[in-house]
């Protein structure tokens, strides 16, 4: 068995640890949406503090790194991308770019992509799962004011507000979907 030798300079620990999790975060094919947005964040001065912040947390009286203290760091540094509004307000900036049509629900930070003209559809499925059959409970004012507040589009042929203008039939369709059948109506 040969063993090679890398010969190169850290500037600090936490710069080490940092270049090993990226390594490692790289290697993680599930991950790989979220790669421009790790490097944004971790790329840097304040990316290096950061990670020295994730080892006091996790090894408060120290410890010598090994394969699984870096991926213990590593997880923790996903964590931290995976909720911090900063991290998933940069995440959601790549995905609009990678998507030619799309829709942000804002409170959630999110960007799904979707086909030409099929923007409230998309709208549909994201307030489906948001309020289920608990969209029954807001008035259509309300729900359009909501929708108005909670999300922006990429269309070529539409607009939050053209959609807006059809909460009616949206809250129907939410409401309908969410028993499953799709025959359900909303209460008066």
């Amino acid at each position: 068995m040969t063993m090679e030798q890398l010969h190169f300079m850290v500037e600090s620990p936490a710069n080490f640890v940092r270049l090993a999790c990226t390594i490692l975060f790289e290697k993680r094919e599930a991950m790989a949406e979220w790669a421009a947005t790790w490097h944004d964040v971790f790329d840097c001065a304040n990316g290096e503090q950061l990670f020295l912040q994730f080892m006091e947390e996790l090894f408060p009286d120290g410890c010598t790194i090994g394969e699984k203290e870096l991926n213990r760091i590593t997880d923790r540094a996903v964590r931290y991308l995976q909720t911090e509004t900063r991290c998933l307000d940069l995440k959601a900036g790549h995905d609009k770019s990678r998507f030619t049509y799309w829709v942000s629900f804002i409170p959630e930070h999110k960007v799904y992509g979707c086909e030409f003209a099929r923007h409230e559809e998309t709208i549909i499925e994201i307030l489906t799962a948001f309020f289920g059959k608990s969209i029954a409970d807001y008035s259509l004012d309300t729900l359009k004011h909501f929708i108005l507040r909670s999300f922006e589009i990429r269309s070529d042929n539409s607009s939050v507000r053209s959609i807006a203008e059809d909460v009616d039939f949206i809250q129907r369709a939410v409401f309908a979907r969410s028993f499953g059948n799709g025959k359900q109506e909303v209460p008066e």
